[in-house]
């Protein structure tokens, strides 16, 4: 076996190949419940991570010369500039082997490069081999999500035709927040930090007019096309609630929710349900290849998860959020 860095943007039409062939295979075994990525959406994906995730660097495992397992290392910025998230995949043919491990200790001096003290890893399914993997490395839960789905061939159009409340108007737009609604707008969204995190480190985003600016930047490079619509209270003209859905050029089929959010003054009027019924039919009309958008919740957050079940979503699958420290970490692999 050998390790090395790995470039998805020099990388060889094999070795994106072979990638893919690792993480099909390794997302059919994980997640059956949902289709793997084809070559395209696989390929696509590595290359341009989303903006939340920061900056990325990767690793390879090969075996005779065959890639069989990756490394990523993301490290974002901001309010989580003291965290490390690595992801370790391997091809299922190949697992019990004691490669994942290898390739997470060949990740490890470059998180400990970082002086980031705290290391989270991506999230998998309770109970599943990962998940008993990261507890002997030391690992502990500190979050559970619920991945939604709504599929749109199996879904009564009727659920989305929800009115506005009273005294509420619906605006939105494409890609570029219009420059006088953009400190409202970045108001709103600051209402996601009502949103709960379980006991994780990671620290929900803090939106202002220049992050927002940047964050749209970002997308557009990776080629991404980002919906917005919201709630405007009519009274007072201040934007009340938000919901945004990301859709990407390499994977047009499948579209994923940004943010959805409702300012706590304008709470319990269906302000949620009316934003997010609006997006599907906004997306569905201008974007009809998108047969499935995803969305994820804190199992916390039940609220939210039953406007989304309102409309049509179904639960897909639990995950687990699992944090150790980059101290403990190490001495776990010195052993």
């Amino acid at each position: 076996m050998e390790i090395r860095p790995f470039d998805a943007a020099t990388a060889s039409e094999r070795e994106l190949s072979e990638y893919h062939l690792a993480s099909a295979a390794a997302w059919r075994v994980d997640f059956p419940e949902e289709p793997s990525a084809g070559y395209e959406a696989t390929v696509g994906r590595l290359r341009t991570p989303w903006p939340h995730e920061g900056r990325c660097r990767y690793w390879a495992a090969y075996v005779d010369g065959v890639l069989v397992g990756l490394g990523r290392l993301a490290l974002q910025d901001g309010e989580n500039s003291g965290i490390a998230q690595v992801t370790v995949t391997v091809h299922p043919e190949y697992r019990r082997r004691g490669i994942g491990t290898a390739v997470l200790r060949a990740v490890l001096p470059a998180v400990r490069e970082t002086g980031r003290p705290t290391v989270t890893g991506e999230a998998m399914k309770s109970g599943s081999p990962g998940d008993l993997w990261a507890v002997r490395l030391g690992f502990r839960v500190v979050n559970r999500t619920a991945i939604m789905m709504l599929m749109v061939d199996e879904t009564e159009p009727e659920r989305w035709d929800v009115p506005v409340p009273a005294g509420y108007r619906l605006a939105g737009w494409v890609s570029t927040t219009p420059e006088e609604l953009i400190e409202a707008y970045a108001a709103a969204r600051e209402a996601v930090q009502d949103a709960p995190m379980g006991e994780s480190s990671i620290q929900i985003a803090r939106w202002d007019a220049e992050r927002i600016r940047r964050e749209e930047r970002e997308l557009a490079d990776q080629g991404a096309e980002e919906r917005v619509v919201v709630a405007v209270h009519e009274a007072s003209g201040e934007i009340a609630g938000v919901t945004g859905l990301l859709t990407y050029a390499y994977r047009p089929d499948k579209s994923y929710v940004n943010d959805t959010s409702v300012v706590r003054a304008h709470r319990g009027h269906g302000l949620g349900r009316a934003l997010k019924a609006a997006m599907t039919r906004q997306v569905l009309r201008e974007r009809p290849q998108v047969r499935r958008i995803v969305t994820s919740n804190n199992e916390d957050n039940v609220h939210m998860i039953a406007v989304n079940e309102a409309i049509g979503y179904q639960v897909l699958r639990r995950l687990i959020w699992v944090e150790t420290t980059a101290d403990g970490l190490t001495g776990a692999l010195s052993r």
